[in-house]
């Protein structure tokens, strides 16, 4: 006798696509919110009333508390009695985790594909050209919240080339707690744009074939960065 589950895998059923469950009112929530922290739009010690983000979501405040609870988890907002929710301030100990862990993530790239087990499509290769190209036109317009998520963004790219969805989700929340970390700086200029350089230089020696080049400058350049956002989070 055939059963039920083995007619569906042999029949006309067996070639349908699994649906994808839809984001729940909660997870959109917490979605807009981490976009809106990563493009630099909610900066640390931003107020975040619950009544007033469920009226402007139009959903209900049970919704907006989970959706709370994801981003605290995620080390994005920090929850005080009598204060309420805050965007976080990062603390030393965060940037100095968040900085191994883009050591592991970037120079990884360039150790796999230096010993031939890792791919540098030309197709990934000009489109990080292309947001280098779109961050240096957003500094001439002194548009620095632009440059920062253009930088975020480069890094993103890099590290895509891991082809690894679970990499990907990892960095993409850290580069957005990192964004925490530029929001720190007083001087979001001098910040940006003392990197804008170096983000064309690793772009060039890579598309040149320049590996250990681009990889040594890519490590240097994380140091830097690691210690000027050391300095803002401890102002």
């Amino acid at each position: 006798m055939v059963k039920p589950s083995e007619r569906i895998a042999r029949g006309p059923l067996a070639g349908l696509p699994p649906i994808q469950p839809l984001p729940t009112a909660a997870e959109r929530a917490a979605d807009l919110i981490r976009q809106y922290i990563f493009e630099g739009q909610f900066a640390p010690g931003t107020p975040l009333p619950e009544a007033s983000l469920s009226e402007a979501l139009q959903v209900s405040r049970n919704t907006v508390r989970e959706a709370f609870r994801t981003l605290i988890s995620e080390h994005l907002l920090i929850h005080e009695p009598h204060k309420g929710v805050t965007v976080r301030w990062l603390t030393e100990r965060d940037v100095t985790d968040i900085y191994k862990l883009r050591r592991m993530f970037e120079l990884g790239v360039f150790d796999l594909a230096s010993g031939g087990r890792l791919q540098l499509p030309v197709s990934v290769q000009e489109e990080i050209g292309k947001v280098v190209a779109g961050a240096e036109a957003a500094a001439g317009r002194a548009e620095w919240a632009e440059v920062g998520t253009a930088n975020l963004r480069y890094h993103a790219l890099l590290v895509e080339l891991h082809d690894s969805e679970r990499i990907n989700d990892t960095f993409r929340r850290l580069m957005t707690e990192l964004r925490l970390g530029f929001l720190a700086h007083e001087d979001p200029a001098a910040f940006h744009g003392s990197f804008l350089m170096r983000n064309r230089k690793i772009h060039e020696q890579i598309t040149r074939g320049e590996l250990a080049e681009a990889r040594a400058e890519l490590a240097s350049y994380l140091d830097d960065a690691e210690a000027d956002v050391l300095r803002a989070v401890r102002q």
